[in-house]
């Protein structure tokens, strides 16, 4: 049977599948050449794209967001313990610091009102200081 008789022979379905499989062969050879195309990586992150890229927005704004929270607490929770006149170790004192410094950064750069926790952090800064200066600290 020569090969024209047989693709005269094959049905729209089976010459759609036979290209398909073409198609996947040919992608998969250029995929593990030397050359530095890669049609799969690119066909598999649009898909990822598509698929999960509102939720992955989401979902990174809300961790972003209960970041922003937590810090906010421990910030305020600080100054409290603080005007309640409660001990803190050195370390305690850095990452107290380190979270005012995290949290007004993120501030600024998201153009985030933060009155309270501003003169929160204010008043743990100069508490710092005022207790370096007596070597309390």
């Amino acid at each position: 049977m020569p090969i024209t008789d047989f693709l005269y022979s094959l049905t729209s379905g089976q010459i759609a599948g036979w290209g398909l499989a073409a198609l996947v062969a040919l992608l998969s050879i250029i995929q593990i050449s030397p050359l530095k195309l890669s049609p799969w990586d690119s066909i598999f992150a649009w898909m990822g794209k598509k698929l999960n890229g509102k939720q992955l927005e989401a979902l990174q704004k809300q961790v972003t967001t209960m970041w922003a929270n937590s810090h906010r607490g421990a910030i305020l929770t600080f100054a409290r313990e603080c005007r309640a006149n409660i001990d803190h170790s050195s370390d305690e004192w850095s990452n107290a610091l380190c979270i005012a410094d995290e949290y007004e950064v993120y501030c600024e750069k998201n153009h985030v009102a933060n009155g309270i926790v501003k003169a929160d952090t204010q008043f743990i800064r100069s508490l710092y200081q005022e207790l370096s200066r007596e070597r309390k600290i």
